[in-house]
């Protein structure tokens, strides 16, 4: 792995089942950074969680205060997205 501090958590996070039901990672990778694999969908954060945070958040989105650092890279191109980044800003792959 390519990374300016690779003792920061590298955040795995699994959204949807399109590639197939199961998302093999190899041991090598679970060895090389302090991987953290994360669940996004329904049930991997408590319903009432999620509503204790909606008013905040709507809150934020309309007063347009919320920001996110993070831009979308093509599978195909996320090689070189990796080796441009500074850790710092988000990427999001795309299809």
């Amino acid at each position: 792995m390519n990374r300016a501090d690779p003792g920061k958590p590298l955040n795995w996070i699994q959204v949807g089942s399109v590639a197939g039901p199961a998302a093999a990672i190899p041991s090598a990778a679970l060895r090389a950074a302090r991987l953290q694999i994360v669940g996004s969908g329904q049930g991997s954060v408590p319903t009432r969680d999620i509503l204790t945070e909606l008013p905040a958040l709507a809150a934020q989105i309309t007063s347009g205060t919320f920001r996110l650092d993070a831009r979308t890279v093509p599978l195909a191109d996320i090689e070189a997205a990796w080796k441009e980044t500074d850790g710092n800003q988000r990427i999001v792959i795309t299809p």
